[in-house]
C-alpha cells in the first residue's frame, strides 16, 4: 500500500503544479513530471482523468463529465475548502442518486467469481482490472458513508475513494504477493478516506486536528480489529495511519485509555 500512497502524493504534487498554472497543463508536462514512475499509456490516462476530476484542463485530453473507468462521480467544479461543506446542492444530490441507482442495477458477483477475478488480476491479466474495479464500487460507497460527517462532502469521498481503488487495482495487476485482494482494496480505500477527512480538519486549525487525529486512530483500530480479529499494535496503527509510533502513543495518552492497543505481553 505504500507504493499506492506515494503515487497519490505524486498526483497531488502534480495537481498543485497545474493549479499554479491557471489549472492548465500539457500532456508533455504530465509525462515529464511522472517520468520517474514509468507509467504505461493506460496509467497516464488515469492521471489525466484525475486532473480532469479536479477541474484541471489537460491540453489534448478530452474532458468528461464522468470518468469512464468505474463510472465514478465528477463534480461540476471544485469549491474552496471553506465552502465545500455547503456544496451539497440539488445538482450534487441528483448525481449521487443516479450513481447509486446505477450501482444497484449492476449484477452482483458470486464469491467464486470474485476470487477467480482476483487470481487473474494478481496473475497479470489486464482484462481483470476493470471487472475488479466494478465489483468494488458499491463497497467504496459504503466505506465513504462512514466518513461523511467529517467535513467532506459524500461525493468527494466517493470520488477520492474510487481514485484510490482504481490506482490500487492497477498496481495489483501482476503482483502475486497480494494474498487477499478484497481486504487490501478495503484497506487502501479506508486509508485514503481517513487521509482526506484528516487533511480537511487540518485546514480548520490545531484543535480540530487533534480531534481528527484521535478519530483517525479510533477508526484505524476498528478497521484493523475487523481485519485481524484482535487489537492492533502501535506499530500497526502507525503503518495504517502514516503517523509515527511516537505520535500514536501521544494520542493514546490523550484519549485517557479510550484507545486500546496491544503489545507483546498484553493490552495497554
Amino acid at each position: 500500500m505504500r507504493d499506492q500512497n506515494e503515487f497519490m502524493r505524486k498526483m497531488y504534487d502534480l495537481l498543485s503544479l497545474a493549479k499554479a498554472n491557471d489549472s492548465r497543463i500539457t500532456k508533455r508536462q504530465v509525462s515529464d513530471f511522472c517520468g520517474d514512475l514509468g507509467l504505461t499509456e493506460s496509467q497516464l490516462k488515469l492521471v489525466y482523468d484525475f486532473l480532469d476530476e479536479h477541474n484541471v484542463e489537460v491540453a489534448g485530453h478530452s474532458r468528461k463529465k464522468r470518468a469512464a473507468a468505474g463510472g465514478f462521480l465528477a463534480s461540476e467544479g471544485n469549491l474552496p475548502p471553506d465552502e465545500a461543506e455547503d456544496r451539497f446542492s440539488t445538482e450534487d444530490s441528483k448525481y449521487l442518486s443516479l450513481y447509486r441507482r446505477e450501482l444497484r442495477g449492476r449484477k452482483e458477483m458470486t464469491p467464486e467469481e470474485r476470487e477467480c477475478l482476483y487470481v487473474r488480476l494478481t496473475g497479470g491479466d489486464e482484462g481483470a482490472i476493470h471487472p475488479v474495479i466494478e465489483s468494488h464500487l458499491k463497497r467504496v460507497v459504503t466505506l465513504a458513508g462512514k466518513y461523511k460527517n467529517r467535513g467532506v462532502p459524500l461525493e468527494d469521498l466517493i470520488q477520492e475513494g474510487n481514485l484510490a481503488l482504481i490506482t490500487a487495482v492497477d498496481m495489483m495487476c501482476g503482483n502475486d504477493s497480494v494474498k487477499d485482494v478484497r481486504k487490501e482494496l478495503d484497506r487502501t480505500v479506508r486509508a485514503r478516506l481517513i487521509e482526506l477527512a484528516d487533511s480537511r480538519a487540518e485546514d480548520r486549525g490545531l484543535e480540530n486536528t487533534i480531534v481528527a487525529k484521535t478519530n483517525l486512530i479510533h477508526e484505524a483500530t476498528k478497521a484493523l480489529a475487523e481485519e485481524q480479529g484482535r487489537l492492533a499494535t502501535v506499530s500497526e496503527l502507525a503503518e495504517y495511519t502514516k503517523m509515527t509510533e511516537e505520535e500514536i502513543q501521544i494520542y493514546i495518552d490523550l484519549s485517557l485509555e479510550e484507545i486500546k492497543v496491544t503489545r507483546e505481553g498484553g493490552t495497554v
